[in-house]
């Protein structure tokens, strides 16, 4: 349900501004207690669930108190039976894939200490599925390996269907990728394709054979994206000239599929419309038709391909289901045996965003629920009859004692439409409880977006049962939700972005859910940086807004971002000509709330320079302002690769700047028991 726009005259906005001054005493109190830091802090109960090749297992990670994430894997045959599980005491499980029906790669972190290249460097391995057999291949030590050859991470290229011993497995590194066909017995990695300068292998099909490539050529100061195809491993490639592109152009294209007689691919793109589409290109024809799926309000995100009986698509490759990214994630099944399942589902799990992965015909199928106060939940359905409960993220918490959220849409100052998720604490009505304190929340990237689906940081839900109202605003410069959303974004940091957010604020305030005298600023990464320009623009353009604001692990220097952005040179052209705007660097002396920045100093994505570079001007420029630097040690940028540790540092400080050094609000909010954790880094 959206909020209705609410046009108020000056005389009653500044009626509803005292009554809201004069609520104060009259604080809302949630009717469920609030999400400890404990539960916040803890590793998930379990996540990352899937579903083997055959159905016959299922796998999650799941986390165990004083422990690294362990891998637990149930048979589906016999959910009742205790599932095997195993871990390791030196490495941080993060991910897996099934790589065939009794092998896993599974993927881990572990810091090393490299001075100002320290980091959470990558690891994978081989695993069998009872964990008997766990072989590193990841056998490049990172104190050795040249910066370029830094490996960034690795994936599952291809699972190889037909094959039951090998799979190709991609690892990326900072000079580009290469694809290995990998021995799942013993190890062996041959080397199988390597990118050229500037290239990228985009998709293979069953029987391994790379189809589809992607080259970046500059001339002339133009740089121009190409697509090469050929239709086996042996034939020469050829250029697809009608999907050649300036990156300049500012549009998306992406491949999703190949037919299997090499006459069609299939598109996702928004290269002639607002929203993205799916098309097909004609591989004879070098030409591009219209659109085959297409949603008048929302970007088309995903397809697939194939039927609930051929789901490799071996034989057969119809267009099984499409997707598109509203608010959650909506798909549209096109198989009969897809459709009956989603029904179902429908039907036993009320009121939840529900997605599914089929095995057998759907014999098997590994079903997710999740919504914005359910924790993500899992389930197993057998042969359409049976549902079995295996686990949540979050175990003890959801409607009951979570907040509500809804889409909402809301006009900037300049009349643009702005999308947000709006979290309400449990048990508050409008009517009958008034005005609440206010987080706005901006999501990081800033090319991302919030949706409806469970927040896995914690931190709505944080705010929400403490009591406040929280705002997630998909500001211009945000994704899948329409190109002139996005590319409204460009350049505008700091200025339409920002104003985006503060116009997201003073809009609840007129709807007489916001308090205009207890509103502050969240944000990590991007949203790090948003909440410096709240700090920063509050002695002009924002002030009087807010009471203070909270910076995580943030990109704060605009030069700093558009010279060093992403981790590879396709991703610098892209997005870091998009970097400008208002620049919070050249700004600090006019910072007058109350600011708290936090940063991980293993922080490599949004580099902790940021954040010292910040802290030492900050004690030039503006020596009196209520500043705090803190820096956490070992803590790197995502959630992923943080410890229960570094996530009780920081969601104690984040409660506690609100408690004792953010204005009014810290008036009304007290975090009971709370116990700060200070390291040798920190600064006032």
């Amino acid at each position: 349900m959206r909020l209705k726009k609410v046009f108020l005259l000056a005389s009653s906005f500044v009626c509803a501004a005292t009554l809201a001054t004069a609520s104060h005493a009259q604080t809302f109190k949630p009717t469920g207690p609030a999400l400890p830091i404990e539960a916040m802090a803890n590793d998930w109960n379990i996540w990352g669930v899937r579903i083997s090749p055959d159905g016959k297992h299922i796998a999650a990670l799941a986390g165990i108190p004083g422990q690294n994430p362990v891998i637990r894997v149930w048979s589906t045959d016999d959910m009742s039976k205790t599932p095997k599980q195993f871990g390791s005491k030196t490495m941080r499980f993060t991910g897996f894939q099934f790589m065939n029906n009794s092998k896993l790669l599974v993927f881990a972190n572990q810091p090393v200490a490299l001075g100002a290249n320290s980091d959470w460097y990558s690891r994978a391995a081989i695993a069998n599925l009872d964990g008997s057999s766990f072989l590193d291949i990841s056998n490049e030590e990172a104190a050795t390996t040249r910066d370029d050859d830094f490996i960034i991470g690795y994936s599952l290229f291809n699972r190889l269907p037909k094959e039951e011993n090998f799979v190709l497995m991609e690892i990326e590194r900072i000079s580009g990728s290469e694809i290995v066909r990998l021995n799942l017995n013993s190890g062996r990695k041959d080397r199988f394709a390597r990118t050229g300068d500037n290239e990228e292998f985009l998709w293979s099909d069953s029987d391994g054979n790379i189809k589809l490539k992607g080259e970046l050529k500059v001339a002339n100061g133009v740089y121009t994206y190409h697509f090469f195809f050929r239709e086996n491993n042996q034939a020469p490639w050829r250029e697809l000239t009608g999907l050649r592109y300036n990156l300049n152009a500012r549009f998306g294209l992406r491949p999703v599929h190949i037919s299997n007689d090499n006459k069609s691919l299939y598109v996702i793109t928004n290269k002639d419309s607002n929203f993205s589409v799916l098309a097909k290109y004609d591989l004879e024809t070098n030409t591009l038709g219209p659109p085959i799926v297409q949603n008048t309000e929302f970007d088309i995100s995903s397809a697939s391909f194939g039927t609930a009986s051929d789901e490799d698509a071996l034989t057969q490759d119809p267009l099984r289901s499409f997707c598109w990214a509203g608010p959650s994630t909506e798909c549209n099944y096109l198989d009969p045996v897809d459709r009956r399942i989603h029904a179902l589902l429908e039907r036993a799990l009320p009121d939840t965003i529900i997605s599914f992965s089929s095995r057998n015909g759907g014999a098997n199928v590994l079903v997710r629920a999740t919504a914005p106060n359910v924790p993500d939940t899992y389930y197993l359905l057998k042969n359409e009859r049976q549902l079995i409960r295996i686990g949540s993220l979050l175990e003890g918490w959801d409607r009951k004692n979570l907040g509500p959220a809804e889409w909402v849409t809301y006009p900037a100052r300049d009349g643009f439409q702005i999308p947000g998720i709006l979290y309400l604490p449990p048990g508050y009505k409008k009517e009958r409880d008034g005005r609440l304190p206010l987080v706005v929340m901006p999501h990081g990237g800033p090319w991302a977006r919030d949706d409806m689906d469970f927040d896995i940081s914690y931190w709505s839900q944080m705010f929400a049962t403490r009591g406040f109202a929280v705002l997630l605003p998909q500001y211009r410069g945000s994704t899948d939700l329409g190109k002139a959303l996005w590319k409204g974004g460009d350049k505008q940091w700091g200025a339409l972005m920002q104003d985006d957010k503060d116009d997201g604020a003073k809009w609840l305030v007129e709807q007489g859910i916001a308090d205009p005298n207890r509103m502050m600023m969240y944000g990590y990464s991007y949203g790090g940086f948003a909440a410096a320009a709240a700090a920063t623009r509050s002695g002009g353009r924002s002030a009087g807004l807010w009471q203070c604001a909270i910076s995580g692990a943030p990109a704060i220097d605009l030069e700093r971002i558009s010279n060093d952005w992403g981790e590879n040179r396709l991703q610098r052209i892209r997005q870091g000509v998009t970097v400008a705007g208002f620049d919070p660097m050249e700004h600090l002396d006019q910072v007058k709330i109350p600011w708290l920045v936090f940063h991980g100093d293993y922080d490599r994505q949004a580099d902790t320079i940021h954040s010292r570079t910040t802290a030492a001007r900050m004690r030039q420029v503006n020596p009196n302002a209520n500043f705090r630097y803190v820096e956490i040690p070992r803590m790197a940028h995502t959630l992923g690769e943080m410890t229960p540790q570094h996530r009780t540092q920081f969601l104690s400080l984040i409660l506690e700047w609100m408690s004792t050094n953010c204005g009014n609000i810290s008036q009304t909010f007290k975090e009971p028991g709370l116990k700060t954790t200070l390291t040798k880094r920190a600064s006032k």
